[in-house]
């Protein structure tokens, strides 16, 4: 059988958190003895603050842990979101962004990759997305 792994169980092992990190890193040498070890992309994308944004370090991480990225015809637009969500938190922890909840993230960075997006938040998402086109269907004139 096959293993998507936490973000916080890699977190546990990256920060070395106890009691936590010592039992996250053995379940993952006993759960990849199994199957394959993944990440679902939302998991790859919470981990980008973690690493300053850092997609090399992190794929680094993650293959040092076990645990495979693959993410087949949405590479890109989670690579997108990764850096979209690390450049939000960084405006969130200097006092200039507000908080979003990272599915904003994840959608219009997939909307990025495709050329539009059709939402009434528009302002949620030109924050993190400034070139993004946007189609309000409330508001048809934005």
């Amino acid at each position: 059988m096959d293993w998507v792994v936490d973000t916080c169980v890699l977190l546990d092992i990256l920060d070395e958190m106890q009691p936590f990190a010592e039992a996250a890193a053995e379940a993952l040498d006993e759960k990849a003895e199994e199957g394959e070890l993944t990440v679902a992309p939302i998991t790859y994308v919470e981990l980008s603050p973690a690493f300053n944004g850092d997609r090399a370090m992190q794929d680094l991480f993650l293959r040092n842990v076990g645990v495979n990225i693959d993410f087949g015809g949405n590479a890109a637009a989670v690579f997108t979101a990764h850096k979209a969500w690390y450049e939000h938190i960084l405006r969130i922890r200097s006092g200039t962004g507000k908080k979003r909840p990272i599915a904003d993230v994840m959608i219009g960075a997939y909307a990025m990759q495709k050329g539009g997006l059709i939402t009434r938040n528009e302002a949620d998402f030109k924050t993190i997305y400034p070139s993004l086109t946007i189609f309000n269907p409330v508001s048809p004139a934005s």
